[in-house]
Formats: C-alpha cells, sequence, structure tokens
C-alpha cells in the first residue's frame, strides 16, 4: 500500500473546517467500509444510480434525489436539465440550445467562479444581478426574461428569506429555481426544508457536513428536473459524462447520509461548542490577543456552528498570518483559516482530543 509518506505528502490537523481544497471531511469508518464493500462486485451504475436516487429522496423526505460528482458538477448537470428536461435529443444538442431559453439569472456576490464557469460549459449564458456586494429578491426577479431558464441561488451568501420571495417571483413567471447550498449543512433540516420552500433543484456536498466520500453530491428537487439531471450526468453519453461517481462513492454516500440523519445535531454542535470553548481559553492572559466562541441560533451553516475566534487587537494583519504560518509548520502541523478579525478555528474537522493539541500549540506560539 502507498501512503502519503511514501509519497512525502504532509498531513495536518485541519482546523480550518470543510475545505474542498483540504480534503472536505474525514470518513466515518462505516463510510470507508461501504465503499470497500461496494469495490469487491460488479454492477449496472443506470440501475444502482436510479435506486440510490430512491432510497435517499426516501430517507430525507423530499421528491426525487441524484447523486453528483461533488457540489459543483451537481450544479452543472441542474443547469443542464433546465437547459433540456427529459429530451433526449436536446441531452445530446447542448452546449446547443437550439431556439430554446438559455439564461440564467445569477448573483456575483458569490465569487466561486466556477460555478458560473460550469453553467456556461453546458449552454447557459448568465444574467448578472444586484451588485457583487449586494442582491435583492427584486433585482433578481427583475432580470427575468422570456429566454430565462433558471434562477440561481447561493443559500449562505444570500438568505434563506430572500429566497422564499426569489422563489415566489419566479415561479410566477415559470422560471425554475437552482439552489448552491454545498457547504449548508448543519442544520440538517435543510436537506428537506429547502425543497419544501419550492426550490426546483437543491444541490449539497457530500463530502462537507455529510461526511461521505468527497467526489459526491446531492441533486434534490422535483421529479422532473432530478431526472434531466441524471440523464444529463454520467455514465450516460451526456454533458455530464466526465463528472463520474463510481459505485463506490455512489455507496459510501448513503451510508453516510444514514448516519448523519441519525445523529443528534443539538447534542453535536453543544459538543462542538465546548471543544472552541477549550481553544479560545488558550490565550487568556496573553498580551495583544483575545479569544471568544462564536455561535448564533439561526443563520446560515457558518453562523450556527461554533468557531473559536482569535483575534489580535492593534495588531495587523500580519500577525495572524505569521501564527498561521507557525501553526502550519509545527509538530504536528495545524493548518487554521485567517479572517479579517485574525485566526478563526473550526470544529468540524477537529478528531475528538484534537481541540486540546490545537489550544496547546496556538499558545506555545503565541508565547
Amino acid at each position: 500500500m502507498i501512503t502519503y509518506e511514501d509519497l512525502k505528502v504532509g498531513t495536518f490537523i485541519n482546523a480550518s473546517g470543510t475545505v474542498t481544497t483540504l480534503g472536505g471531511s474525514l470518513m466515518p469508518t462505516p463510510v470507508v467500509e461501504a465503499m470497500a464493500q461496494a469495490a469487491r462486485t460488479f454492477v449496472g451504475l443506470d440501475e444502482l444510480h436510479e435506486k440510490a436516487g430512491r432510497w435517499l429522496a426516501e430517507m430525507i423526505g423530499v421528491p426525487a434525489a441524484f447523486i453528483s460528482c461533488g457540489a459543483a458538477s451537481g450544479m452543472q448537470v441542474a443547469a443542464a436539465a433546465c437547459l433540456t428536461g427529459t429530451d433526449i435529443d436536446r441531452i445530446r444538442a447542448l452546449p446547443e440550445v437550439p431556439g430554446g431559453k438559455n439564461e440564467f439569472v445569477i448573483s456575483y456576490v458569490d465569487e466561486h467562479t466556477y460555478i458560473h464557469q460550469g453553467i456556461k460549459v453546458v449552454g447557459g449564458t448568465l444574467t448578472p444581478a444586484g451588485t457583487k456586494e449586494r442582491v435583492t429578491a427584486n433585482d433578481l426577479v427583475d432580470s427575468i426574461t422570456e429566454r430565462t431558464a433558471a434562477m440561481v441561488h447561493f443559500l449562505g451568501k444570500q438568505s434563506k428569506a430572500q429566497l422564499i420571495d426569489v422563489i415566489a417571483g419566479a415561479h410566477e413567471r415559470g422560471v425554475p429555481v437552482m439552489v448552491d447550498a454545498a457547504a449548508q449543512l448543519p442544520p440538517r433540516a435543510n436537506l428537506k426544508e429547502i425543497v419544501g420552500l419550492g426550490a426546483d433543484l437543491v444541490v449539497f456536498s457530500g463530502g462537507k457536513g455529510i461526511r461521505g466520500p468527497q467526489a459526491t453530491g446531492l441533486v434534490l428537487g422535483k421529479p422532473d428536473l432530478v431526472e434531466a439531471a441524471r440523464l444529463n450526468g454520467s455514465p450516460q453519453s451526456a454533458v455530464g459524462r466526465g463528472m463520474k461517481v463510481g459505485k463506490e462513492e455512489i455507496m459510501g454516500l448513503l451510508t453516510a447520509v444514514e448516519i448523519y440523519l441519525a445523529q443528534d445535531e443539538a447534542a453535536e454542535l453543544d459538543s462542538w461548542e465546548q471543544r472552541m470553548r477549550t481553544v479560545a481559553a488558550a490565550v487568556a492572559g496573553l498580551d495583544g490577543v483575545t479569544g471568544e466562541v462564536l455561535r448564533k441560533d439561526e443563520g446560515a451553516s457558518w453562523d450556527i456552528v461554533p468557531h473559536a475566534q482569535i483575534s489580535f487587537p492593534g495588531s495587523g494583519p500580519e500577525r495572524a498570518a505569521d501564527v498561521a504560518r507557525a501553526l502550519r509548520q509545527g509538530e504536528p502541523a495545524i493548518d487554521v483559516r485567517l479572517n479579517d478579525a485574525g485566526i478563526l478555528i473550526s470544529p468540524m474537522t477537529l478528531e475528538p482530543g484534537e481541540d486540546t493539541i490545537v489550544a496547546k500549540q496556538l499558545r506555545a506560539v503565541l508565547q
């Protein structure tokens, strides 16, 4: 077996959170075992996708589900679905959209340009609304034209309250709404609630809060559009063929969702808060640095998850960067997130006991 050590690839404690470039999340042992079991036999991927989708829809409580190759590809096949429906001729014609609606009303308040690029790759064009700093529901709805294929909403950067108004305005004009909710778990309720609000297609990452394989995503929503997403995805001869989800990832995600839905979310959040208090307390009594725990009762996923904020009043961003660099170069190495106030520590990717290690290393570096 080849290891990271063989390749001389360094490993570290991830105190930054479920970041794609850091590997997403760590999968629970049953998820890894489900993937290993799936790897030992052959199955028809079409049948597996269809039956896995039905299982997920029933388990989550939504009309339909499809497993994509991550959330970004989920948005891409969702966009394709809005362009083609289940018409095989239109599916095979992409990225050409002959005589059809191909515009996607979208806000640039979300800087993930690969979502914008993915929509263009499948044949869509973008109609921007609002500014990079702010967008309103009226901005979005007023941008709809006779060529609008769908509305795109970035949950987190855009609020759930705004989404309700966007759905009402878009549906009044016969336009479906796609929601990028990749990192919006927790709360678990979002899996069912966003579709319940009327969103036509909602996309989540399978490898972040759910802790499934990183190369998976969930496309949930209206049965006709979810089926269109499936027909545009792998293993079909369609625009999404290259965004392959293997049998191993499919079975791993099913297990991850089952585990995720069975967990006590309130207890998990409280446990995370206690871990973050351990980290915040580590800087007590040190000059020029403060620690506090940030947690809200409602809002986007980032708001309700407790975080430890380490701030450096009176110092420039250089001090926080120096501390982060020292932690990354320590033993064990620790990766932390920089923000405007200093350093932000996430509990979502810390294994039990690692909060104590982070606290000890942080104090040592600051001293």
